[in-house]
């Protein structure tokens, strides 16, 4: 195309540039006739060129906008929208919990969220009080926060609270710390959050103690004195085991029922207190948190990972205190003994800590599509804020998930074990057993290694409950049903404790988990029946509270025989034997010491 100049000046018209939305290009405009006259310069701020370039672009059917058949865009009417860009499809009708107030003014609704302005899904909050929507209305914006901002009144992705910051509202805003698994608290003025966390770390340390004192406890019952202390220290790991069961259970995303949330709740406190010890949030803000740039995730990961070596060196510090008061300058006299009684602690603690570790350092493997089936977004489930398989994803996973599972979650109970196979003939040896009997104590000889395929089970379905769940519910729910099924045909099968009583436990934590996944597969389906929904509440609190009543019976039977055999040694001992006669006064007669003889009055046959 040419143009002609008159008087140094082209005249382009007309000019249109016509093309689709989204469309960029590049004019060339070039001349020869652009030369001064000769002997005169060009005046002075003139400059000279012959080629000069245009860069138009034809924007994009922005959000709320549709692009019609003639390459125009149109404005979507209130009520309805368009996200894609340049997208032909209609405008449709926004769901209740998508907020349209006509273009681009889309938001959402009270209790829900969405990850950006794009985002064409609306999420339900982990706490719904925390979204508030995304029309400001009379609140104090000042104490609110928002992602992005339509203008000073409206938030595309809705307005959070003030305790609450981050996608899904599910961070704590700084200040404050969690409590459960969708609440904040405040730090300052506040007391009852440390009350807690102490009250925590007292629970977990007696715990412990207790277990690891019965555990040490090496006395075995006489004919007709009562029962083996030791039965006590299983009936306590089968309870932690069934714990533990309850929070692997629970941390599938069945539509649990609020009551039901409320029974796993209560468990998961038990459960987890080993790393509620460690969520002290507020201390980590004041100095971890404010002088280095790490997720709370992140840094309750690498306190789980060292926490056995953390505990294990509390432990050996502990116990060369307790020798050193108790046989005071003779204290290392007995090394045996005080390595026996290390090792014990250090294998009671793992044993106790092993699930947590399992589950924190899987949990950093599990991620969540938080925006929409267009724009995928995913980020860590148990911290929302931190994007998934990017760089420090994973150098976390390299440089402490995988480690800590690889040393904590499966090498060391598998070095136990062999050790165990290799000492078989050895099971009764004081010695041995004193220092590993706790993970075989209460089987029968030929199956004493049971405590690791319970192990192991453990495993297995921890693994389903992370891994599986990007495949579907359902499957993830059949896998760990079939789990805890062939766990309780093999239990079935060998009755691998000594004692019916550990084996009548043992089924019903099996078969009560079992059930529970059973009913929550029905929660996947969606809106039941009133009467459905109510008979699967309570067949799930039933049979949970019957293993809870069973198990509280029986270790009340165990305790209750334990203070009798005490009263009856006492009583017993308190007793006064008659002398019949003078003979018999001879026999009871106690060996006089050589101090008693010199110190004996002369005539005297008293003394």
């Amino acid at each position: 195309t040419q143009f002609k100049s008159e008087n140094g000046i082209y005249i382009m018209y007309p000019f249109i540039i016509s093309s689709e939305p989204g469309f960029a290009t590049t004019i060339e405009l070039s001349s020869d006739a652009i030369n001064p006259p000769p002997g005169r310069p060009y005046p002075e701020g003139v400059n000279s060129s012959e080629n000069i370039v245009l860069s138009p672009y034809i924007r994009n059917c922005d959000k709320g906008e549709r692009l019609q058949d003639d390459g125009t865009c149109t404005v979507c009417s209130r009520g309805t929208t368009r996200l894609g860009l340049n997208s032909r499809d209609k405008c449709l009708t926004c769901p209740d919990t998508i907020y349209c107030d006509g273009k681009d003014a889309v938001g959402v609704t009270n209790g829900t969220w969405r990850f950006d302005s794009w985002s064409n899904k609306a999420l339900t909050c982990l706490n719904t009080d925390a979204c508030l929507g995304s029309i400001l209305g009379d609140r104090n914006k000042s104490n609110l926060y928002c992602k992005e901002l339509y203008n000073e009144t409206f938030c595309y992705t809705g307005w959070r609270s003030e305790r609450f910051r981050g996608n899904y509202c599910s961070q704590c805003a700084s200040g404050y710390a969690p409590s459960g698994s969708t609440n904040c608290v405040a730090c300052s003025g506040n007391p009852w959050y440390y009350i807690l966390i102490v009250l925590i770390c007292i629970g977990a340390t007696g715990f412990i103690v207790f277990t690891v004192r019965n555990a040490l406890n090496k006395k075995a019952p006489k004919k007709g004195e009562g029962i083996d202390s030791k039965k006590i220290s299983i009936m306590i790991k089968i309870f932690t085991n069934y714990i533990q069961l309850v929070s692997i259970v629970s941390s599938f995303s069945f539509q649990w029922p609020d009551q039901v949330d409320s029974l796993f709740a209560t468990s998961n406190t038990v459960s987890q207190s080993t790393t509620q010890a460690f969520s002290i949030d507020c201390v980590f803000q004041s100095t971890i948190n404010n002088k280095f740039d790490i997720r709370p995730f992140f840094l309750k990961l690498i306190f789980i990972s060292i926490a056995p070596m953390i505990i294990g060196l509390i432990s050996v510090v502990v116990w060369f205190i307790i020798f050193r008061v108790k046989y005071k300058a003779n204290w290392l006299a007995d090394k045996q003994l005080l390595k026996s009684n290390i090792i014990t602690s250090l294998v009671i603690i793992l044993f106790m800590l092993h699930t947590t570790i399992l589950q924190t350092n899987f949990f950093s493997f599990r991620c969540k599509n938080i925006g929409d089936t267009e724009r995928i977004h995913w980020y860590l489930e148990k911290d929302l804020e931190i994007a998934c398989w990017e760089s420090q994803h994973w150098q976390y996973l390299f440089f402490v998930a995988i480690p800590s599972l690889l040393v904590w979650g499966f090498g060391t109970p598998l070095f136990a074990l062999f050790i165990i196979r290799a000492n078989k003939t050895n099971l009764d040896d004081p010695g041995f057993k004193g220092k590993l009997g706790f993970l075989y104590d209460g089987f029968k000889k030929d199956v004493y290694f049971w405590e690791f395929v319970i192990l192991y089970r453990k495993i297995a379905m921890v693994f389903i409950s992370v891994f599986l769940s990007t495949i579907g519910i359902t499957f993830q729910a059949l896998a760990i049903i079939l789990v805890a099924f062939i766990g309780y045909l093999l239990q079935l099968h060998y009755n691998p404790y000594e004692d019916a009583t550990l084996n009548k436990l043992e089924k019903s934590s099996l078969v009560n988990a079992t059930l529970t996944l059973y009913c929550g597969l029905y929660f996947t389906s969606g809106s039941l029946p009133a009467v459905l929904n109510y008979l699967l509440i309570v067949i799930i609190f039933i049979v949970n509270v019957n293993f809870m009543v069973l198990w509280l019976r029986e270790l009340l039977r165990e305790v209750f025989q334990v203070v009798r055999d005490f009263l009856d040694k006492r009583k017993k001992a308190n007793q006064v034997v008659p002398i019949k006669d003078e003979e018999d006064a001879e026999l009871k007669e106690e060996p006089r010491s050589p101090r008693a003889e010199a110190l004996k009055p002369p005539g005297d046959d008293r003394y």
